[in-house]
């Protein structure tokens, strides 16, 4: 019989709880989700990852949570709390991978994580023993997630959480097209809060060829380059960013405003070969 899963059983010992949410700081929504971790959970540590996600963008806090969790220690429990859909019949859910544990509602959020990591099991958040005692239907970032979030890191096990969940919401995450001619269709998957175009298309996908141009918002782009700093002011630039994604920037601009740009949007890249022929 296989054992529970279990986060972390030492309860002087717990790992990280993170936050990600669209609360903002300028009401106590934040700091009464960490009182309440720390009521139940007074040797928890609480990151905050970010509370400046847009009101209700699932899929921007699902790309923010697939970019921090990966730096996080081994049994981090993440909470993302974006849910428009609070107070309705959407689950609550807590999601265990080989790496860390992610709580919140059952809406798309997890969508990267089950893309990226490998997922042990789901479970919904169904016990009214971790929950607060009273539950109120506009608020479950406090009675809900911050409760069964700061249960879990003492090590409940995953059974006691409540029964599994075998068909979690997932939105669709495009992986990026080889074209005919050597060239790569991507898409923006997200706008930093630089306005730096972040795609799909990988640093492995341009390593077949030594130079590119790039196709994105009607603008040309023309080849890599190392860093922001390499472009003039206000030009555009194509580089290779941090997490590993073609970004397309403007220096000391905003790249999506001044090309229209948004998420989905279609990328082209292709090599320099090609598209000067």
């Amino acid at each position: 019989m296989a054992k529970p899963v279990i986060l972390h059983p030492p309860r002087n010992n717990p790992p990280p709880i993170t936050l990600i949410t669209d609360f903002g700081l300028s009401d106590g929504y934040v700091g009464a989700m960490k009182g309440v971790i720390l009521d139940i959970l007074p040797w928890g540590q609480v990151v905050d990852i970010t509370h400046a996600i847009e009101p209700q963008n699932i899929r921007q806090a699902a790309f923010v949570l697939y970019t921090v969790a990966p730096h996080f220690p081994e049994c981090t429990v993440h909470v993302v709390v974006v849910d428009p859909g609070v107070g309705s019949d959407r689950r609550p859910i807590v999601v265990y991978t080989e790496q860390a544990a992610f709580v919140g509602p059952d809406n798309g959020v997890f969508s990267w994580i089950y893309k990226t990591q490998r997922v042990k099991e789901i479970r919904e958040l169904a016990n009214p023993y971790y929950q607060r005692a009273q539950v109120s239907p506009t608020f479950h970032g406090r009675d809900l997630f911050a409760p069964f979030a700061a249960h879990i890191a003492a090590g409940v096990p995953a059974p006691s959480i409540g029964p599994v969940v075998t068909d979690p919401v997932v939105f669709p995450i495009p992986d990026p097209s080889p074209l005919p001619d050597g060239g790569i269709q991507g898409h923006v998957i997200h706008i930093d809060n630089f306005g730096n175009i972040i795609t799909n298309i990988t640093r492995e996908m341009l390593a077949q060829s030594q130079d590119w141009t790039f196709q994105v918002g009607g603008r040309t782009i023309e080849h890599l380059k190392p860093a922001y700093a390499y472009a003039p002011a206000n030009d555009l630039v194509a580089l290779i960013g941090s997490m590993g994604y073609l970004e397309i920037a403007i220096r000391d601009g905003h790249a999506a405003q001044t090309l229209g740009v948004r998420p989905d949007d279609q990328v082209l890249a292709q090599p320099r070969s090609l598209s000067s022929s």
